[in-house]
């Protein structure tokens, strides 16, 4: 983890509830529902945090430029998928997905 990440963290989690305790005790609150509401309120930032993923999910590739589903040239099913270049042995029939190699 680097060092500014952990002191996000380290600010989100502790230093962030801290302060608006203090600020609650001030305004004559409760000192523990101000960090209590301090604390939930870093909970959206911390899931966004979590799940943010840069685009695609890890581990799939996007799709080249120019694929598309074109009914098929074999005549065998419905649609083949065309990746920009060539046909791929990827097929479709009624919205069925399959595998059927041009052989």
């Amino acid at each position: 983890m680097a060092d500014a990440e952990l002191l996000f963290w380290v600010f989100f989690l502790l230093v962030g509830p801290a302060l608006c305790a203090v600020i609650a005790q001030a305004r004559g609150i409760e000192w523990w529902v101000g960090a209590l509401l301090g604390l939930t309120s870093c909970v959206g930032l911390i899931i966004v945090c979590v799940m943010r993923t840069g685009g695609a999910p890890r581990g799939i590739a996007p799709p080249p430029p120019g694929a598309r589903w074109e009914v098929d040239p074999t005549g065998r099913h419905q649609h083949r998928l065309w990746d920009g270049s060539q046909w791929t042995a990827n097929v479709s029939d009624s919205g069925r997905s399959g595998w059927d190699p041009l052989t």
